[in-house]
């Protein structure tokens, strides 16, 4: 009979630290409690799962650092971006813990013969090595997670080439394994809960995405896998509405609760936390009357909405206070059981009408494409449809209309459905340059025009790893250079 685990996460690891099942032979009572067990390849999943979300989705991570480079959230009182040493390490090293579990998930699938099990941890498994590559460029990847098989103690960092190269081999061989009549998930896909359509939807709208973050860089890669998901969506399906959302929806009972609620909620309304929202999302929101405002962000205490501004003299700015910064929205961080976003399905429709506009596929259905995203994101933050029709004939949000190129607005509204997925958003800012941000913060910007391009390598990595790449050009803390796929001209 299948059990169904509905109080706690932390069920599943419990479950892994017990006996694999109880037994007949007295003998076997006296197995030594500090052998190794074999612990179910589902409850291994849930880990990694857990593990990402709590990482990814935290607000250090997502609404101090990475929020704040992308333009989306900030924190008064410290409002820069602040580098600690601990920090960042201990960032890299849970993305790699969840990549580790992802990967002994996929060794206990196999010895399970559980194919629709190993395609889940392989898809979260590239998903994660795309957000690390993102976050600090060259990375360990095809060596990593071989110490077992290889002996492989210090693994090579590949090129940021290289690891996208893998990523979209990755998620293709998951994309073919999934089985919609295969073996079941278990308990521990808290993502999906064992639909495996909508992890099929998942996989193939991270190709899009990887596909398209590389477009400038390797437009014929790019090409052939943005043709090869989207002429044959029969065989590879794609997120098409919100019930497709690849969210994180957390129980909201101690210990689990949804992070940003954790560090920024109140449950009597009172907010008193620093995390704010930025000045960049709030004055887009606010010159497009833009109906996700309310939803986005709370007015501040005189009844207005403003965001955190960032500037050389953003601490001597008398209105970066709290009663004059807006908070972030009930939705997004203030709902013990709220969501923590891996991927939404407005994104699939940017993207595709991205695709379309750049003319990486043939066709003329971007303006439809683009128009479908902007809806799926405003239903998803329960705007009302003829809030939405009100807001695609806004001069700057119509096709063909206003002082801005469609190619534009499809970037702008694309980071807008982005909200919560700091990681994701800064990306897109670096990728696209829409927004345009040269409010950048005053301790380490006495030289720069933009945000931060990437993070700074931990020291374990550079004292530990001998194949460390000290080649890699490191400035002003984690300013160092532009990624890959960043093919912006004048940037500094």
């Amino acid at each position: 009979m299948k059990i169904k685990i509905i109080n706690s996460f932390l069920v599943i690891a419990l479950l892994s630290l017990a006996l694999e099942s109880c037994t007949n032979d007295f003998e076997s009572m006296n197995i030594s409690p500090n052998s190794a067990t074999t612990v179910p390849a589902s409850n291994v999943l849930g880990r990694a799962l857990l593990t990402s979300s709590q990482t990814l989705f935290a607000a250090r991570l997502g609404a101090y650092y990475t929020g704040s480079f992308s333009g989306q959230t900030a924190a008064i009182g410290a409002g820069d971006y602040e580098y600690r040493v601990g920090i960042n390490n201990s960032q890299w090293d849970a993305m790699y813990a969840s990549m580790t579990y992802a990967a002994e998930t996929m060794k206990l699938a196999k010895t399970e013969d559980n194919n629709n099990l190993y395609a889940a941890a392989l898809t979260l498994k590239s998903y994660m090595a795309h957000k690390t590559s993102d976050m600090w460029g060259k990375i360990p990847y095809s060596e990593a997670f071989t110490l077992e098989e290889n002996g492989t103690i210090y693994p090579k960092y590949d090129t940021e080439q290289e690891v996208y190269t893998q990523i979209l081999t990755e998620l293709k061989t998951a994309a073919d394994l999934f089985d919609n009549n295969g073996e079941e998930l278990g308990d521990g896909d808290f993502l999906f809960h064992g639909d495996i359509t909508k992890w099929r939807k998942f996989c193939n709208s991270l190709r899009l995405r990887v596909a398209m973050r590389m477009s400038s860089a390797n437009e014929a890669a790019s090409k052939i896998t943005l043709s090869n998901v989207l002429d044959n969506t029969a065989i590879y399906p794609i997120m098409t509405s919100n019930e497709d959302n690849a969210y994180f929806n957390w129980p909201g009972v101690t210990p689990d609760i949804e992070p940003w609620y954790t560090s920024m909620g109140a449950s009597d309304g009172n907010k008193t936390s620093g995390y704010r929202t930025n000045n960049i999302i709030i004055t887009t929101l606010i010159n497009n009357n833009d109906p996700r405002l309310s939803v986005y962000a709370d007015p501040n205490n005189y009844g207005a909405y403003r965001g955190y501004k960032y500037g050389q003299n953003q601490l001597n700015d008398t209105l970066n206070n709290a009663n004059n910064t807006s908070h972030i929205g009930d939705r997004f961080g203030n709902n013990p059981s709220g969501f923590s976003p891996f991927m939404n399905a407005s994104e699939s429709y940017f993207i595709i009408a991205e695709a379309y506009e750049r003319n990486l596929i043939t066709g003329n259905q971007a303006q439809a494409n683009y128009e479908t995203g902007i809806k799926t994101s405003l239903e998803e933050n329960g705007i009302s449809t003829a809030d939405a029709t009100t807001f695609l004939a806004e001069p700057e949000v119509a096709w063909d209309s206003g002082t801005t190129s469609n190619l534009n607005k499809i970037n702008l509204q694309k980071w807008l459905s982005l909200y919560k997925q700091g990681v994701e958003a800064w990306a897109e800012v670096r990728r696209t340059d829409t927004p345009l941000i040269l409010e950048v913060s005053r301790d380490y910007a006495n030289s720069h025009n933009r945000p931060p391009f990437r993070f700074s390598y931990p020291d374990s990595e550079k004292s530990l790893n001998t194949n460390f790449p000290f080649d890699v050009v490191e400035k002003d803390i984690f300013w160092g250079t532009q990624l890959w796929w960043d093919k912006r001209p004048n940037v500094n």
